[in-house]
């Protein structure tokens, strides 16, 4: 599988980003972002009812604005063309350690807060069912 990140910056400060993953090569994927492009330019000015409860992206928005803009390019790669929206936490790592003061190596969970948290998640687990 491959992740691309797609993102958009807007005034204020406004950002956005979402990772896409499929089974695609880049080449693929960018055929795939231009048919997405094309769909979101053409729901451009669709007028939707907002009284029904059915979500408007895939179907049209009033408003033309570059996060609505987004939200059509990734509604149609995720509902149309089958990638798997990604999640990333970039505050959360596993670590397989050496553990060289022990006998066996463990895996363990880094986690940021102020600072580096390491968890040795094998050693927890056992010493809980003790």
């Amino acid at each position: 599988m491959n992740i691309f990140k797609i993102y958009y910056d807007w005034y204020e400060g406004e950002h956005e980003e979402t990772l896409v993953g499929k089974e695609v090569e880049k080449e693929q994927f960018l055929t795939d972002l231009i048919k997405a492009k094309d769909f979101a330019e053409s729901m451009t000015g669709v007028k939707i009812d907002w009284n029904d409860k059915e979500p408007y992206v895939g179907r049209g928005y009033v408003v033309e604005c570059l996060p609505e803009y987004y939200e059509q390019i990734i509604w149609y790669l995720t509902n149309k063309l089958g990638y798997i929206d990604c999640c990333f936490d970039e505050d959360i790592s596993y670590k397989v350690d050496d553990n060289y003061y022990e006998e066996k190596p463990h895996i363990g969970l880094e986690e940021k807060e102020e600072t580096i948290k390491w968890t040795p998640i094998d050693v927890t687990l056992t010493n809980d069912k003790v």
